[in-house]
Parts: structure tokens; sequence; C-alpha cells
């Protein structure tokens, strides 16, 4: 395996090809609780006003950006025993998958990391999960 992904020992994950660093943890794991769109947006806001592992500037990640962090040949125990597709170095037993943008009145992108593909599904999505992303180096 290569140095792609770093553990940056601080709660993050470093991506070194892309310059983003991913939350170790999604929400499902930091709040033990599914989130609609809209509310996935307001816990960003929330981990940014209360500088969650000393960061204020989480984000939601884009679809082209979450798409890279599948990786066909690495598994990952997520929740109920499902096998996901990324880095060995997030935690386990998170969901198995993230909502990303873009997103409009009628829908979202959510992301899966077992099949590798984004999806649209409806903003009322209600088992939704998200995993905060924010650009590395910057504070």
């Amino acid at each position: 395996m290569s140095d792609r992904f770093v553990d940056n020992q601080d709660g993050t994950i470093q991506d070194n090809e892309s310059g983003l660093a991913w939350c170790k943890k999604d929400s499902i794991q930091i709040e033990q609780d599914w989130f609609l769109f809209q509310e996935a947006l307001a816990f960003i806001d929330e981990l940014n006003k209360k500088d969650f592992l000393s960061f204020h500037d989480w984000r939601m990640a884009e679809k082209e950006e979450i798409e890279k962090l599948f990786l066909p040949e690495s598994i990952l125990q997520a929740r109920s025993n499902q096998e996901i597709h990324i880095s060995p170095l997030f935690e386990p037993g998170g969901g198995n998958g993230s909502w990303c943008l873009p997103f409009d009145q009628q829908g979202a992108f959510y992301f899966s990391y077992q099949s590798g593909l984004a999806q649209i599904y409806d903003q009322d999505f209600s088992n939704g999960v998200i995993r905060p992303v924010r650009l590395w180096g910057d504070n």
C-alpha cells in the first residue's frame, strides 16, 4: 500500500493525492444518528462552531472528491458488518456512504463506499451519513 493516505494522529486522514484531510469518523460515529441532507449541512455548521478536532473549516465533499476515497482493493468493516472500500486507516463501524455535493431542490448526491457510485437521492433520505472534509494544511 502506498503512502497516499496518512493518519495525521489528530482525528483526520490526509489524502496526499487530493490535498484533502478527511475526518477519521463519519457523522453516524460522531452523533450516533442518521441525517437528512439539510441536517447533514447543519451538522457541518455545528462542527465548525465547536472547532471540532481544533478545525473550523469542515465542509461537505464534492462528488468528484469523495469518489477518490473509493479503493476497490481495500476493505473496511462498516456498520452491520458491511464491507466498504475505503482506506483501512478510517475508523471501522461507520456508514456505507456519504452525502456529497452538488444538490438541488429535488435531491442530492449520495456516494456508496460499497459500489463506488454516487446516485441522486431525495434530500429526505432518512439513513444519510456525512464524512466531513477540509483542505489539508489550512486552519
